[in-house]
C-alpha cells in the first residue's frame, strides 16, 4: 500500500514504550519524519535510534509531560522549529492511575485519571491545531480503548475517560470535517510484546517494580486475574506493530475518505 506519509511530520506521544513505541516505529518504516515524546530519556534515546534503522527520514526525540501545559507548548514550538509544521498528531498519552473499586477511589485519583487520559488529548490537539488549519490538512489519531465502549471492572474512571476520548474524536472529526484535517481513533485491548521486557519505559504501568499493574497484582491478585477478558482469536493479547499499522492506515491517503471512526483493534473482546 501506498501510504503517502514519506516526510510527513509526526508527532507520537508517549512513544516510549508498548503502544507508542509499536506508532512511531511503524511511521518510521514508511519514511516519516518521527518526533518522539516521553518522559523516560534511556527509553527515549533508544526509541530514536531504532527509528532511524527503521528508514524515518528524521528522528526528533523530545522530552516532556503532557500534563503539563508549559511543556507541551514547548515540544509543539520545537517541532515546529525543526521541521515547519506537523501533518499527523497521535495522541496517546494514556494509562491507569490506580486498580480499584470505584466506592473505595478517591477524587484526587479521578482527577489524575482524567488528566492522563482526556486532558492531555485535548491539550495536545489544541496546540497542534492552529497550524493544521492554516495549511489545510492533517492527521489527528487517539488512542482510547475497548474499555471506553464495554468498561474496564476496577478501571471507571479510566474506562470514562476512554470513551469520552472517542465521543471527542467524533465531535471533532464532524467540527473539522470541510478543513480536509481528519480524526479518527483507535480503540485497543490488552497491547504489549510478546517479551514486555523488551521495550519497557520507567513510567509504564506494565513495569515490572513501578508499575500500576504490578502494585496491583502485589496487593490484591484476584482484583487483577478479574480485569482480564478472553478474545475471539488464540491470543489475548494485541501487539504494538498491530497498532502501529492501524496508525498509519488511519495517516495514509488511503484513509483520506475516514474519519470520526473509531477501529477497534481487540481481537474480537466484544464478541466473546
Amino acid at each position: 500500500m501506498q501510504t503517502g506519509l514519506a516526510g510527513k511530520v509526526v508527532v507520537v506521544t508517549a512513544a516510549t514504550a508498548n503502544i507508542g513505541r509499536g506508532i512511531a516505529l511503524a511511521f518510521a518504516a514508511e519514511g516519516a519524519r518521527v518526533v518522539i515524546n516521553g518522559r523516560d530519556p534511556v527509553a527515549g534515546e533508544l526509541v530514536a535510534k531504532l527509528a532511524r534503522e527503521q528508514g524515518a527520514a528524521d528522528v526528533l526525540w523530545r522530552p516532556a509531560d503532557m500534563t503539563v501545559e508549559d511543556e507541551v507548548a514547548g515540544m509543539v514550538a520545537d517541532t515546529l522549529a525543526a521541521f515547519g509544521q506537523i501533518d499527523v498528531l497521535v495522541n496517546n498519552v494514556g494509562g491507569n492511575v490506580a486498580v480499584t473499586p470505584f466506592a473505595s477511589s478517591t477524587p484526587q485519583q479521578w482527577r489524575a485519571d482524567l488528566e492522563l487520559n482526556l486532558m492531555t488529548t485535548f491539550r495536545c490537539t489544541h496546540l497542534v491545531l492552529p497550524g493544521m488549519l492554516e495549511r489545510g490538512s492533517g492527521r489527528i489519531i487517539n488512542i482510547g480503548s475497548t474499555a471506553g465502549f464495554i468498561g474496564d471492572r476496577y478501571l471507571a474512571v479510566y474506562s470514562a475517560a476512554k470513551g469520552a476520548v472517542h465521543a471527542f474524536t467524533r465531535v471533532l472529526a464532524l467540527e473539522l470535517g470541510e478543513t480536509g484535517i481528519t480524526v479518527n481513533a483507535i480503540a485497543p485491548y490488552g497491547t504489549r510484546s510478546d517479551d514486555p521486557y523488551s521495550d519497557m519505559s520507567s513510567g509504564s504501568r506494565l513495569h515490572p517494580e513501578h508499575g500500576v499493574f504490578a502494585r496491583a497484582r502485589a496487593e490484591d491478585p484476584e482484583r487483577m486475574l478479574a480485569i482480564g477478558r478472553k478474545t475471539a482469536l488464540p491470543r489475548n493479547h494485541a501487539r504494538p506493530p498491530e497498532i502501529g499499522a492501524a496508525a498509519v492506515y488511519l495517516a495514509s491517503e488511503a484513509a483520506a475518505f475516514v474519519t470520526g471512526h473509531t477501529l477497534q483493534v481487540d481481537g474480537g473482546v466484544s464478541l466473546v
